[in-house]
């Protein structure tokens, strides 16, 4: 059985294989200069993992799959059209009403900058300066009389100009729409294809990586398009009651700009501030736009948010940004809002294939060490208040009880196994049992025992970790309603704690020092040559192996302080032979 010390199994420590580097630098390379290539490729891809679902129900009602299909494509080339009519026509009317903004405005920024003299005398500074260039320059510039402009071919030119910038993004966004018709319509022999390609072998992981991306991918994308749809609509219905020019055209933005992580909704806010700060009198409609965003963007993402999605798409935070950093400068404005779920395939894909495995470890958002050795690795880096917040969190979750056997019991046992291999100073193994046994005070520090209660002894055999150990199972007996015994006082019962093998006289030492005030003796070791060597010596009270073990035998304490003078020899308050009923 692997101790909690031991790194799980997985690729060697060498470090990566310099040909995985070549060959991850080729294929960014490559997708950086195919972009115009990819990027449909990954629409359709996307596109069709998120109608899928659509056209099955479609399908199930009877119609066929190519009428299917084409209401599909349909649809979305409608609802494409449709919004960009909408934009087109809200945006040709803001540009027409920008110069009548331009004098409220003017005089918002003289509001702005009336009365702030630190800025007056750097606004008079920098124009000052910027005269005295201006200056310089004059002396070798000769005024001419103006060429007369030709205009006569500059609307020709706008509209070339226009349509050279939405020739390319059209012909991307058909050839997407098209891809993804193909693929609703040949969906099964594109998947069977897939997994040729991939391999007959495995055929089985490789069937549910794909089931597993297509229904997070395409849940992610549905619940994401209806949040950000209805983020859109608050903002653009608040808008248009606020009285911001032109709200469709914010409410759309807001819709597009929400799926580009962290930021999106930001800019989104950003564009109707301006317009609200350009266009109104006062300070009421930025005050009142500050106001929409907040109960909108927080009803959605704090509330909406948590209970539409059952799962998350299976990305880390850090892994988005950076993620998104990176599709930015692969593929532009249009990679950043492919990266969730161009990412969440990646984590996917490292999720069910072991030679990617690595790529769930950096971008998925599963624990990457098991609790046991977070917290044991918290005390080798010197970060006790770190184990103490993890212990914390698991006793509020699970309990004391479970904390006490899950970390803190593990943890002794990576302790005594790093000792034992050499890796482990005695003086990190001093401060390491210390924190441990700190920690386990503070954990049942608050649990109600009665002065009437049987005090107990826990006592250590030798060492640090047998230090730690008694700890443990002082607290563990806390939480039973056992007190432990104060210094000279005699006890209930004492318990030898032994985490490996000692010497022989050290033993006996330990075995005098628990049997001179207490009425009886029990033990507990952790590891099978410690629990043979201690069974003799507490005998005939058998050895128990972990802390649950001993706590059945211990019971309930008894309430009443029984006085030594009236006890007998080998009379206990409690039948360690036997688990006690709970």
């Amino acid at each position: 059985m692997r101790r909690a010390s031991e790194p799980p199994a997985g690729p060697s420590a060498a470090g990566p294989d310099p040909l995985w580097l070549i060959a991850a630098l080729m294929v960014l390379t490559a997708l950086h200069l195919g972009r115009d290539v990819f990027i449909p490729m990954a629409l359709a891809l996307l596109l069709s993992v998120v109608l899928i679902p659509p056209a099955r129900m479609l399908q199930r009602m009877g119609l066929p799959r190519a009428l299917t299909v084409a209401l599909l494509l349909l649809l979305s080339l409608s609802a494409i059209g449709a919004t960009m009519l909408l934009v087109i026509s809200q945006a040709l009317s803001l540009a027409a009403d920008l110069p009548n903004w331009e004098s409220n405005l003017r005089a918002k920024l003289r509001a702005v900058s009336e009365g702030s003299g630190v800025l007056d005398r750097a606004a008079g500074t920098l124009r000052r300066l910027s005269e005295e260039l201006s200056g310089g320059q004059a002396a070798f510039t000769t005024t001419a009389p103006a060429a007369p402009v030709d205009s006569s071919g500059s609307t020709l030119a706008t509209l070339l100009d226009m349509a050279s910038f939405v020739a390319a993004p059209a012909a991307s966004l058909a050839v997407a729409l098209l891809l993804m018709a193909y693929l609703l319509m040949q969906r099964e022999d594109v998947r069977d294809r897939f997994l040729r390609l991939a391999g007959l072998k495995d055929i089985h992981r490789t069937t549910r990586a794909m089931a597993d991306a297509t229904e997070r991918v395409g849940r992610f994308l549905l619940m994401q398009m209806m949040l950000n749809g209805i983020f859109g609509l608050g903002m653009g219905i608040g808008l248009m009651l606020i009285g911001v020019p032109n709200a469709p055209l914010w409410g759309v933005l807001a819709f597009v700009l929400r799926f580009i992580p962290f930021l999106g909704a930001w800019i989104a806010v950003s564009l109707p501030l301006i317009v609200a700060f350009a266009t109104g009198e006062g300070w009421t409609g930025p005050l009142l736009v500050i106001a929409l965003f907040a109960v909108v963007d927080g009803g959605v993402t704090h509330v909406l948010e948590p209970l539409i999605y059952g799962r998350t798409v299976g990305i880390s935070p850090l892994a988005l940004l950076i993620s998104s950093a990176v599709w930015t400068v692969l593929w532009g404005p249009i990679g950043l809002l492919l990266a969730p779920p161009i990412t969440a395939c990646l984590a996917i894909l490292g999720r069910h294939v072991p030679a990617f495995g690595f790529l769930e470890i950096l971008l998925g958002d599963g624990e990457a060490l098991p609790a046991p050795l977070r917290f044991y690795q918290r005390y080798l880096a010197d970060d006790s208040e770190g184990a103490q917040q993890i212990a914390e969190e698991h006793a509020e979750a699970e309990g004391v009880a479970a904390t006490l056997r899950d970390l803190v019991v593990p943890a002794i046992h990576a302790l005594v196994a790093d000792r034992a291999a050499g890796t482990l100073p005695v003086s990190v193994a001093r401060r390491i049992a210390a924190d441990i046994t700190a920690l386990a005070t503070t954990l049942t520090a608050d649990e109600a025992v009665s002065p009437e209660a049987h005090a107990i002894r826990a006592v250590p055999v030798a060492g640090p970790a047998d230090r730690a150990l008694a700890a443990a199972v002082a607290a563990a007996a806390r939480l039973r309603g056992w007190r432990e015994a104060e210094a000279g006082e005699s006890c209930a019962v004492a318990i030898l704690c032994m985490s490996q093998p000692v010497s022989a006289p050290r033993l006996r030492r330990a075995r005098a020092e628990a049997s001179r005030d207490a009425r009886g003796t029990a033990g507990i070791a952790i590891d099978d040559l410690a629990a043979t060597q201690l069974a003799p010596t507490v005998a005939p009270a058998p050895v128990a192996r972990s802390l649950e073990a001993l706590v059945a035998r211990l019971g309930q304490a008894p309430v009443g302080q029984l006085k030594a003078a009236k006890a007998t020899d080998g009379e206990l308050p409690l039948d360690l032979g036997a688990p006690a009923p709970a």
